[in-house]
């Protein structure tokens, strides 16, 4: 099939501006081939939405690939290996107000504050939406259905209307009690734009059943391709101990997650007080904080440092900030114990990559991969907020690591690209079904 994909985060990112590449090389042809670029001047996303479509184009067989994200300065066009993708730029001023909109929706939907829907903020929101519909409209004589991804793009199905099949994969979590009059009904209407909408855990499936949403749903737990994560050696797992002060006979707790309080870090921090372990704090900044503007990442980041002097424990917490892929598999394989901690997350991906590693895990209640974890066959839970249950399910966790880790793996057969590529396939056809066909599925 022929289809075109829509996030806000793209899936390549630049550490250059348009302007700068053309000082650099000249002029460039347009769609820009990033193979004609250097290695320093971009790199694939490691964002989780942008990761797992990324995954599923390469594990579905799509005969064409478009893809519409926002990217500030970008060049309008790039090649990423099959992919033409195609960014969306903002004034700075439409920039700013769309961020505080998809802000404060992702606040009230994570219960970290309510929201007042602001005019002018609402409409940069709607103006990114229909800049984006419009670019997705261009490819419609050829594309057989339209992937939407996340709460930044809810209008994009209503704007692109009943001219194709459109569907939307919300990855935040849905919990309607918890929303205001507001935003609730303003989700809800969104929701209803689309000819069908996916949701990550049963947890949100359960709440737009509850709120009576009139449009197809399905759940779909998010996804990782192990093929995709390398297994460091012994000289690269002792090279990252060593950058990050990690001893021989340190139990390592490794956390990892971007700087955003929803990440709740500081539970870990608190949790580990009580223990002879070292956490392992493993993220840097979102691409709303990188590039947009937003700056929450350093500011969360210096809380928690503050949190940890105040605690007097600056010799059992690392901070790594940015790492690469082969660190974070390093990382990985040289941890004890992998945990989550999120008060209320979508789902909550680095559980799966634990996993894969054959690592147990510690789970907060509010994260939705929660529904996954069995206490004491896979992983252990602990309600949101209680570093010092946490604190129990950590020594529980390293006490029988072995025997959690090998029935983790058997868990992550769930959110592996395998299994998860039948399934969104399975709705993407659903959606198409009551349309004109253009191509075959394969």
């Amino acid at each position: 099939m022929n289809i075109a994909i829509n996030s806000q985060t793209p899936p390549v990112r630049f550490n250059l501006t348009y302007r700068d590449i053309l000082e650099k090389y000249g002029e460039v042809p347009i769609p820009l081939d990033l193979r004609t670029l250097s290695e320093q001047d971009y790199y694939v996303s490691v964002g989780g939405v942008s990761r797992m479509m990324i995954s599923y184009i390469k594990n579905s067989n799509m005969k064409k690939v478009r893809w519409v994200a926002l990217g500030p300065g970008y060049p309008p066009q790039a090649i990423l290996d099959d992919i033409e993708v195609h960014f969306v730029d903002l004034p700075p001023h439409v920039l700013s107000n769309y961020t505080k909109f998809k802000e404060g929706l992702y606040n009230e939907a994570h219960d970290l504050q309510r929201y007042n829907i602001v005019g002018p903020e609402y409409i940069a929101y709607t103006t990114y939406n229909w800049i984006s519909a419009t670019k997705l409209l261009e490819f419609y004589a050829d594309t057989d259905v339209y992937f939407i991804n996340d709460f930044q793009q809810l209008l994009v199905g209503g704007i692109i209307g009943p001219s194709a099949p459109t569907v939307l994969w919300y990855h935040i979590p849905y919990i309607p009690e918890k929303l205001g009059t507001r935003v609730r009904e303003f989700l809800i209407r969104s929701f209803e734009g689309f000819d069908l909408v996916i949701v990550s855990t049963k947890r949100d499936l359960e709440g737009l059943a509850r709120s009576g949403v009139k449009v197809k749903v399905r759940q779909i737990y998010p996804f990782i391709d192990p093929d995709n994560y390398k297994t460091a050696n012994k000289n690269e797992i002792n090279k990252v101990s060593d950058k990050f002060g990690i001893k021989d006979d340190d139990k390592v707790i490794l956390l990892v997650g971007r700087m955003d309080p929803i990440k709740s870090q500081d539970v870990a921090i608190k949790a580990i007080k009580t223990t002879n372990f070292k956490l392992v704090i493993a993220g840097n900044g979102s691409f709303t904080s990188k590039s947009l503007g937003h700056d929450k990442a350093s500011v969360w980041a210096r809380k928690l440092k503050n949190l940890v002097k105040e605690l007097h424990i600056e010799d059992r917490v690392i901070f790594t900030g940015y790492v690469s892929d082969e660190e974070l598999s390093a990382l990985y394989q040289r941890s004890d114990v992998v945990t989550l901690t999120s008060r209320t997350e979508g789902f909550g991906l680095t559980v799966c990559e634990g996993w894969n590693f054959k690592k147990p895990v510690v789970v907060s209640l509010g994260a939705g991969v929660s529904e996954l974890v069995i206490n004491n066959v896979n992983g252990y839970t602990f309600p949101s907020d209680d570093h010092e249950k946490m604190s129990l399910a950590l020594i529980d966790a390293v006490k029988n690591g072995e025997k959690l880790g090998s029935l983790g793996y058997e868990t992550l057969k769930q959110c592996s690209v395998g299994t998860a590529t039948e399934r969104v396939k399975a709705a993407l056809e659903e959606a198409m079904k009551d349309y004109p066909q253009k191509g075959d599925i394969h």
